[in-house]
């Protein structure tokens, strides 16, 4: 034997070696309820974190969540929603009162940071993750529910909700309960009444309801009917106690809607789902539309690390179709992704409660060995925990110079670390992609360091809401200021400079600040020439303060501002 091949030979005998002792080290903590659990947990919370605390208001849903319960806990109001004087009827009130309670737990008070408002959903996102490998315990595969866990734990699209305060992680998590409590339900031979699956079942339901109304009951419904349909028999429904669990249901959720029904006079229901509901489904909302198909494309993405192991499996899965947990997964998954699909309103999150059983059923397919490991697809799923980590680092040079941003080269370098990992993941994808998807896990979780709690925060342009803020209170040292916008109306601006902060135009922001005292506008460059003439017909004197220029993410456009106060109002 030759040297080369001698070497070879060895180098391989050192992947193998790696490979067995990750498989091992899977299985010992599989065997351990509490160790994987205590392991999801962490690994979700690590990927979770980075950001949480240091990336800016995301305009503009994120914003308009924190606003409205910033003014509940400023108002003590905490049945209505409102956003400054309008209501905000959009969705239900659950998600407001997670909110406020983590603003009061914390201590921090009406003006908590923006990590604050965010904790229900990263607490939310790590639940999401533990209660994926308690839906996956339910079939009985200890080391497939390990795995379906990890790999929901460092999922793209769950790790940005859970770095927003929105409802989509908690939802997540309300409809993953219901899951596993049906999924139970379905595998008991009894047909018995079973009072504690029944109250985790309409509990969930019931404060799923509350966070985001039908939705998670929309991705229950899915299974429940079609499971039943497939059995030929509804019977096994008797375990959940179908009647009594409907009523306990509503009296979790009609004390709050019969409150608002009364105290809106009917415009709750009109709005959120007259207009916002039903008109997601027919007509394009917000300008968010796109051809069906368009979630299927975006799954390599918002599904990373997990669709190369998904998409490597979909022949061992189509071929185990009575699998309980198959089936399980596809009557799940396939009727609410055909409806997604076909709605004209797309966002990427209408997704994410299908994420969980995909993950599933590619953990199912990781332990039954059914992962397809060679052919061109093959090794472009290999390459998959590379490729994502070493585009963000090159997206990231590029963006801080296209914005005039110092290089984050520290932030780089972390994707860089992440993209080697990534190559080792891709090594280890023919001779076990137990073991393969294991380091993408750690992958993942470096890259989220790395962009999350590296690159994005440094960039200063982003934050263009704060960045005025900031030069407003500057400019006045009086107490208590109020602030006009002009040519700018994110609400990131709102939440940060106040909730009575004006949004207008050019004139209107002159008029404001002819009409007192402590009172700053800011400008946006197309708005100020008629601010120019108003403040010239009104005879009034003003200096600029500071200017403030950043790239809006809505618009995708640099934007200048000037930042005025009244003569008399300067320092």
């Amino acid at each position: 034997m030759g040297r080369a091949e001698a070497t070879a030979g060895g180098t391989e005998a050192i992947w193998s070696r790696l490979a067995t002792t990750i498989e091992r080290a899977v299985d010992r903590i599989a065997g351990s309820s509490t160790a994987s659990l205590a392991l999801i947990a962490i690994v979700a919370l690590l990927s979770f974190l980075p950001g949480l605390a240091t990336l800016p208001p995301i305009d503009r849903d994120e914003p308009r969540f924190a606003q409205a319960t910033h003014q509940m806990v400023e108002t003590g109001n905490y049945l209505d929603i409102r956003l400054q004087e309008e209501t905000r009827y959009k969705k239900p009130i659950g998600i407001y009162w997670l909110q406020s309670a983590a603003v009061w737990l914390t201590g921090t008070g009406p003006d908590a940071p923006i990590g604050v408002y965010r904790l229900p959903s990263m607490i939310g996102a790590i639940l999401a993750a533990c209660l994926t490998w308690w839906l996956a315990m339910a079939f009985g595969r200890p080391r497939a529910a390990l795995l379906a866990g990890l790999l929901m734990a460092t999922t793209v699209l769950l790790g940005v909700e859970a770095r927003l305060s929105k409802t989509d992680a908690v939802l997540l998590a309300t409809t993953l309960v219901a899951h596993g409590a049906l999924a139970r339900a379905w595998l008991s031979p009894s047909t018995e009444r079973n009072l504690r699956l029944a109250a985790i079942f309409w509990t969930a339901l019931g404060a799923s309801i509350l966070i985001k109304g039908p939705v998670g009951l929309g991705a229950i419904i899915c299974p429940l009917l079609l499971l039943s349909i497939v059995g030929g028999s509804f019977r096994w429904l008797k375990q959940l106690a179908p009647l009594p669990g409907l009523i306990w249901m509503l009296v979790v959720v009609a004390p709050w809607f019969v409150a608002i029904g009364i105290a809106s006079k009917g415009a709750f229901f009109q709005e959120a789902l007259g207009k916002d509901l039903i008109g997601k489904v027919v007509s394009v909302q917000e300008s968010h539309g796109a051809p069906p198909g368009a979630y299927l494309l975006l799954m390599f993405f918002t599904f990373w690390p997990v669709a190369a192991y998904f998409t490597a499996s979909l022949s061992w899965i189509m071929d185990r179709f009575k699998q309980p947990v198959v089936l399980y997964a596809v009557v799940s998954v396939v009727p609410f992704w055909l409806a997604v699909e076909a709605m004209p309103t797309k966002l990427p999150h209408y997704v994410l409660p299908l994420y969980p059983l995909m993950a599933l059923a590619t953990a199912a397919a990781l332990d039954g060995g059914g992962i397809r490991t060679s052919g061109w697809f093959a090794r472009f799923a290999a390459s998959g925990a590379a490729l994502f980590p070493f585009a963000l680092a090159v997206a990231a040079g590029v963006i801080a110079v296209l914005l005039g941003e110092p290089m984050p080269v520290a932030g780089i370098l972390v994707l860089l670390v992440a993209t080697a990992v990534g190559l080792v993941s891709g090594k280890l994808f023919a001779l076990s992609p137990i073991a393969s998807s294991v380091v993408a896990v750690l992958t993942a979780m470096i890259t989220y360091l790395g962009i999350f709690g590296m690159v994005l925060p440094g960039y200063q342009s982003i934050r263009i809401s704060e960045n005025l803020a900031r030069t407003g209170h500057a400019a006045l040292s009086c107490p208590n200021p109020q602030f006009a916008s002009a040519g700018y109306a994110e609400p990131s601006l709102v939440l940060l400079a106040g909730t009575k902060t004006l949004l207008t135009g050019g004139a209107g922001a002159a008029d404001f600040l002819s009409a007192g005292d402590c009172r700053a506008a800011f400008v946006e460059k197309r708005q100020l020439q008629t601010f120019n003439e108003r403040a010239d017909d009104l005879g009034m004197v003003v200096t600029e303060a500071g200017t403030v220029r950043g790239y809006a993410l809505n618009g995708g456009r640099i934007l200048d501002f000037h930042v005025f106060v009244a003569r008399s109002a300067t320092p």
